[in-house]
């Protein structure tokens, strides 16, 4: 803030402050030092010339040590009350140039000076160059508002000019007179008032000119009468720029460059049709409107109750029926085989009646005087005012019930057109847009645009299911198909309708999400042993997560041993848990399997309150012989027993590996129901296992998918010892407090997790969540924030579950052999476990032992234990750390993959064992190299003579593609991940001769030197010019020549040439690659394939050429694996070999049908 300061009064140059000073000469001190003119506070109308346009002020001091020194400008915003408005035109404003009201004269803002107009072009030029001056523009603003040419001449004393700046000065006491120095001052004196002594003291004044130097009147300074200094407060200035920032952010704007605008609206446009509306109108105009809205009461209780009647119809609606609803492209792919359904949960129609609900209310809302308006059909229309009356009256459910219906089929089946008044045409689309309007002014993201389309649909065929129906109980329509056959137009693709239109939008959406990347979530700070790192700027160290685990599990014993047992040293003593899994029996758990005996009875617990007189008593009163139990302490310890669940939930959630979905968890069963036979709790082995279902995935495909995650060792033993000795004695007292709430007591008979008088959900999850690490991470972490950091830390830690999906969409020799895909193998054969995520029983083991490597990871004793919890706290870790965990070994589906042998006392050196391994195989490889040499003779001299006769007849040598000098020769050795193995007599390729001259003759050269022909020469002019485009790498290019053409030498030659470039080669299939391995082997050319199973898949820089299948490329590791090669040796360009397969035989090969997603930044060649 710039504060008032009080001058002190101005001495004669070279005088002494100790002369007296009259009476007379006193007057002529500063009024600011005399009560002649005391202060007077500025008029409301100057405060808010100042909160709007903010300027500096400074104090006064006339004092100067340099004589001719002028007093500092003072370039305030003062005002007095009779200060005429200044004029504001929008294109003066934009040079900064304002016109005074009074006195006609143009004035620049920033100068604070009055300009001539013929002179303005050359003051912008010279003190403003950076504005744009529009000669014609600015003279017709000048003609309009009757600018005067001229420059007034101005005497003083007189009121203040608001547009130019205020000056420090010295009044002359006996006359007019302003200057701004004491030298002037005094030489004025002595020219004007010759007979008047000189004053000692100068009065202070403030004065302004219309412009500082030259000559004229126009510069000279005259008196600002009655002025008076205003406060400048900057922060109330601060504000109210950034209040004006905000109503300028709050409307929608529409760039004109292309590039700084999204593809998401780019493909809607949008932002085009919005542009210029405050996004405050916009967002009001579909604000869900509160239940006593006066426009629309209950309008939001009146869809909701309108989609339950339109929904309930689904259960006595055929099929077909259903099934055509659900089919938004029969025309391409046919009828759904899955019927149109209710959701799983009963209040999520909650949430899809939202968009519908700000549909009608934009409907209601939108009139000719409203800031945004757009037009509607007169049937339209008509029924947005059938539905306002019939709320705003009170109808009865019915009439509010067919109202809506009404406006909605209005709504959906008009074929709306875009015009320039209504640009985006189709009202529900309008809508659409608006929702994703936000507060700053932009949109909503495609990814978030989805779920609301979603929902749109969801309504929209649920209108037409009531539709439909209607139809047929009118007599519109003889059955249901046939008012399938007239309305189906308005709920499928590729029509000018709504549905259309949404799904076109859904589908650009869906595009634009699964295509485009975020900026991360996160960022490593220790990027050693992964132990820290920042989420969204929160610092999250793996130290402070353990001490979280370690604090719950506290907490977890806590409230088992003196809440939920009452501190009575009970429980259930197990070695081994019989559990089988395939048991579809009502009711089965582990827990009723008559093998375990030792859970044969479910009333040791209630038995043990009974036994003890304190506790007994605790809960219940004996009165006239009979037991009263004190219901209020029963659901005391109800609700204690939800918190010992929410506490088992949090560690199933955040240390049981890969985090579960919240809805999943929160959902899950402990035993086999009448509807659900597939329970989520089992026991495989040592392992207690909860088995995670993709509620999301039901719901769509109707089929379960379950994977398996295993628990710790202390959430394992609680759990059950709750479910053994605590479940019993839950349900009985849920049967005390609730008797008639039989939705209450079905919870604690069936569910897994319990929450008190209603379920748990994601939210309550999340909210535990935050409440136990917020404390040690000074983060509150969420069921969405703690899946992007564990996440990061299991791919650190290799402990993914993903990888093991991975794998499993990956195909290998042996399910190729049995004439199906390896996801297709370990979907349907050899299962231990009906349905757990396709998964085999090599497998399943992995998916526990991703459990158990995060358990350990975090210092928890992990799951396979069987331990006493007591037994098994963090405390106990550091005694299970070494300990190697059951079934933790890598499924033998390959040699590659078989375990290790296990390691002997007796230590062999490697010549020791490269002797034993020589004596076992000597004799098998001598029969088979010998028959093997006798094979590989006969064939080469058949070879050589067929040859020798095609090169007479063609009159020059060839050089043959690498499938025909390869196939018939014998390999001598396999290739495994390395392939360095020689033919027999052939150098090895890095003995070649070196080459020089054009890449066109090394690369013949290299291939005469490959091919042992000092005669070869290009098969075909196009196979010369395209190695000369493989080693260019300057283009992609597609390779098509004839079998026999030498394609294959497109990828080996580069790679043999070029020794500090990596060339990998793509086979579409797994039998492609094996013939590539065998015969590179043959050749001697170095090769390396890459194998997920081996050293996790990692390539060296030794071998230039990489060998993939395309269903392996496509994976999340080997792109990793190959920015790392690419980091130590350029990846130079990517073969695809047979390209042609994706093409016919994407049906095939699911990897086929996206192979488009191997592309690389490197060149390209396409070889079909």
């Amino acid at each position: 803030m710039l504060t008032k300061q009080c001058p002190k009064s101005i001495k004669q140059q070279g005088g002494s402050s100790q002369n007296p000073v009259s009476e007379e000469e006193r007057m002529l001190v500063s009024p600011l030092l005399g009560p002649a003119m005391p202060f007077q506070d500025a008029s409301d109308d100057d405060l808010d010339i100042l909160e709007r346009r903010p300027s500096a002020s400074s104090s006064f001091s006339a004092f100067s040590t340099q004589s001719n020194k002028l007093a500092p400008a003072y370039s305030g915003s003062e005002s007095d009350g009779d200060a005429p408005r200044s004029v504001h035109h929008e294109y003066l404003e934009m040079l900064n140039l304002t016109i005074n009201k009074k006195l006609r004269i143009l004035c620049c803002e920033i100068c604070r000076i009055a300009i001539p107009p013929d002179a303005a072009k050359t003051h912008m030029k010279t003190e403003h160059s950076g504005m744009t001056f529009d000669a014609a523009k600015f003279a017709k603003v000048m003609a309009e508002e009757g600018v005067r040419s001229d420059m007034p001449n101005l005497q003083g004393p007189r009121p203040l000019v608001r547009e130019l700046a205020v000056h420090d000065a010295l009044a002359c006491g006996h006359c007019n007179k302003v200057l701004t120095n004491v030298v002037g001052m005094h030489n004025h004196h002595s020219e004007a008032h010759k007979g008047i002594r000189m004053p000692h003291e100068w009065r202070a004044c403030k004065a302004q000119r219309l412009r500082r130097g030259g000559l004229g009147s126009h510069q000279m300074l005259w008196e600002v009468e009655r002025h008076v200094e205003a406060e400048v407060w900057t922060d109330g200035l601060i504000e109210a720029i950034m209040k004006e920032m905000e109503v300028v952010l709050q409307v929608v704007e529409a760039p004109e460059d292309k590039r700084a605008v999204s593809p998401w609206l780019l493909t809607t446009g949008w932002h085009e049709h919005l542009a210029g509306q405050k996004t405050e109108d916009l967002m009001d105009l579909v604000a869900i409107p509160k239940k006593d809205d006066e426009l629309m009461p209950l309008l939001k209780e009146s869809v909701q109750a309108y989609y339950e009647s339109a929904l309930a119809l689904v259960s006595s609606t055929d099929e077909l029926t259903l099934q055509r609803l659900n089919s938004p492209d029969p025309g391409k792919k046919g009828i759904s085989n899955t019927p149109f359904h209710k959701h799983q949960k009963t209040d999520t129609m909650q949430k899809y009646i939202l968009p519908i609900v700000a549909l009608l209310a934009m409907l209601m809302r939108s009139n000719p005087r409203a800031p945004f308006h757009f037009s509607k059909t007169q049937e339209l229309e008509d029924a947005t005012e059938a539905l306002s009356i019939s709320l705003e009256h009170g109808l009865d459910e019915e009439t509010v019930h067919s109202s809506i219906h009404a406006l909605l089929m209005s709504a959906w089946t008009t074929r709306w057109k875009q015009t320039d008044q209504n640009p985006i045409g189709d009202p529900t689309e309008l809508c659409l847009a608006l929702l994703t309007v936000q507060r700053d002014g932009s949109f909503k993201e495609a990814k978030d645009v989805t779920g609301i389309i979603a929902k749109d649909e969801y309504c929209l065929r649920a209108s037409f299911l009531k539709e439909i129906r209607d139809r047929v109980d009118k007599g519109l329509a003889a059955d249901e198909e046939a008012a399938c056959d007239v309305l189906e137009p308005w709920f499928t693709e590729k029509r000018n309708t709504t549905f259309s239109r949404l799904r076109s939008l859904q589908h650009r959406a869906c595009s634009i999400a699964f295509t485009t990347r975020s900026l991360p979530h996160l960022w490593w700070t220790d990027t050693v042993n992964w132990h820290s790192m920042l989420f969204k700027g929160n610092r999250i160290d793996l130290e402070d997560v353990r001490s979280m685990f370690a604090k719950t599990e506290e907490r977890l014993i806590e409230v088992w041993e003196k809440m939920a047992t009452k501190g009575l040293k009970i429980r259930i003593d197990y070695q081994f848990i019989a559990d089988d899994p395939t048991n579809r029996d009502v009711g089965y758990s582990f827990l009723t399997d008559p093998r375990n005996e030792c859970f044969s009875r479910r009333d040791r617990l209630l038995e043990a309150f009974f036994k003890d007189a304190k506790i007994l008593e605790h809960f219940a009163v004996v009165a006239a012989g009979e037991l009263i139990w004190n219901r209020g302490r029963l659901i005391e310890w109800l609700q204690d027993y939800a918190e010992l669940h929410s506490l088992l939930l949090l560690r199933c959630e955040m240390l049981s590996g890969s985090p579960g979905r919240g809805t999943e968890l929160t959902a899950m069963t402990y035993r086999n129901t009448r509807t659900r036979t597939t329970r989520n709790l089992v026991v495989l082995g040592k392992h207690v296992v909860i088995l995670c279902m993709y509620s999301k995935m039901s719901a769509l495909t109707g089929q379960d998918k379950l994977i398996p995650h295993s628990l710790d060792a202390v959430t394992s033993d609680i759990l059950i010892q709750d479910l053994a000795l605590a479940r019993p004695f839950a349900e009985f007292a849920a049967h005390v407090c609730f008797p008639e709430d039989e939705a209450i007591k079905d919870r604690y008979r069936n569910q897994l997790f319990v929450n008190f008088k209603k379920s748990f959900d994601s939210t309550h999850l999340s909210t535990v969540m935050t409440r136990y690490s917020l404390p040690h991470l000074s983060y509150g972490l969420t069921i969405n924030s703690w899946r992007h950091i564990q996440t990061a830390w299991k791919r650190k830690f290799k402990c993914s579950t993903e990888d093991l999906l991975e794998e499993d969409a990956e195909d290998d020799v042996d399910a190729l052999q049995a004439g199906h895909s390896r996801s297709t193998e370990n979907r349907i054969y050899g299962l231990s476990m009906q349905a757990i995520a396709g998964a085999s029983e090599d497998v399943l083991p992995l998916f526990l032992n991703t459990s158990t490597v995060w358990q350990m990871k975090c210092k928890t004793v992990p799951g396979g234990q069987l331990l006493p919890y007591q037994q098994a706290r963090s405390a106990d870790f550091s005694r299970f750390q070494e300990t190697t965990q059951e079934n933790k070994r890598a499924p033998a589906n390959s040699a590659a993959r078989q375990s290790a042998p296990p390691s002997h006392s007796e230590a062999f050196s490697t010549d020791d064992i490269a002797k034993k391994v020589a004596d076992q195989l000597m004799p098998v490889l001598t029969s088979a190299i010998r028959a093997a040499v006798q094979e590989m003779v006969s064939r080469v001299i058949t070879e050589s003579k067929d040859q020798q006769q095609e090169a007479k007849t063609s009159g020059r040598p060839l050089i043959p593609d690498l499938a025909q000098t390869t196939t018939s020769r014998p390999a001598l050795a396999e290739s495994g991940q390395h392939g360095e193995m020689k033919s027999g007599g052939r150098p090895p390729i890095s003995a070649l001769t070196g080459t020089g001259g054009s890449a066109e003759t090394r690369a013949l050269q290299a291939m005469r030197q490959l091919l042992r022909d000092e005669n070869a020469s290009w098969r075909s002019e196009q196979q010369k010019q395209a190695m000369n485009v493989a080693l260019e790498r300057k283009k992609d290019a597609v390779v098509v020549l004839r079998t026999g053409g030498g394609k294959s030498m497109l990828a080996i030659v580069p790679s043999l040439l070029e020794k500090n470039l990596a060339t990998v080669l793509v086979l579409p299939l797994n039998s492609l690659l094996m013939d590539f391995q065998r015969r590179l082997s043959g050749m001697g050319v170095p090769f390396q394939t890459y194998d997920r199973s081996i050293d996790d898949g990692n390539l060296n820089v030794r071998d230039n050429l990489v060998l993939v299948t395309a269903d392996k490329a496509r994976s999340a590791r080997f792109r990793e694996v190959l920015a790392i090669l690419n980091e130590k040796k350029p990846v130079g360009r990517l073969v695809f070999d047979e390209a042609h397969i994706p093409l016919i035989a994407n049906d095939y090969r699911d990897a086929l049908e996206d192979v488009y997603e191997l592309s690389i930044g490197v060149s390209h060649l396409w070889s079909p």
